[in-house]
């Protein structure tokens, strides 16, 4: 990479980072591109030299952290084998991590994406589908390896990426967790919800 190539990847990244923050903290309606621009120190002038607007800053975040969440519970799944309930406490575990560690990313691709044009939206949906897919299927393996007895399979699946979305806005009485027990925990209530034995 040569200097200029360095330069402008220093310069998008810096550009990309501001808009999560102000996405997070503002929303998509209420940052503008002027507030990113001071947030990543170069001028108005300079951000339109690297997106031509700020629904395409949303839409390389949310394509970014809905690609990222999916690899990382897929890995954490493989890397999990065996059981059916160690893959799922892998599963829930992942989502979780990411959520707790990415807080403003997730914060943004569960309730920015409906700014999105049809197009754009359809990659975030299809990254969503492909987490309630992977749910769903280790829930009915589950099922059918009489480990989880839950008569509402595809609703428990549902109900546990629903719980998970949650966990960064959860306020703990006496401090919050580690991220680990944070992680422990919600598998936990994912099997309860499943009624695994």
């Amino acid at each position: 990479m040569n200097e200029r190539s360095s330069r402008r990847s220093v310069v998008e990244q810096a550009i990309l980072r501001a808009a999560l923050d102000a996405f997070a903290t503002r929303g998509f309606h209420g940052a503008t591109m002027r507030q990113i621009a001071g947030l990543a120190e170069v001028t108005l002038a300079n951000v339109y030299n690297y997106v031509d607007s700020k629904s395409d800053l949303l839409v390389t975040l949310l394509h970014r952290a809905s690609d990222d969440q999916l690899a990382d519970t897929r890995a954490a799944v493989q890397a999990a084998g065996g059981s059916v309930t160690e893959r799922l406490r892998a599963a829930v575990g992942a989502y979780v991590r990411f959520d707790l560690e990415r807080q403003a990313e997730s914060r943004i691709v569960h309730s920015e994406y409906r700014y999105l044009d049809e197009g754009a939206c359809l990659h975030v949906t299809r990254a969503q589908d492909q987490h309630r897919r992977l749910f769903a299927d280790l829930v009915a393996e589950g099922v059918a390896a009489g480990v989880f007895h839950t008569p509402y399979p595809d609703q428990a699946g549902r109900a546990i990426l629903a719980m998970c979305v949650g966990v960064p806005d959860c306020p703990a009485a006496g401090g919050p967790p580690t991220p680990e027990e944070t992680e422990r925990r919600y598998a936990r209530y994912a099997l309860a919800l499943l009624e695994a034995r």
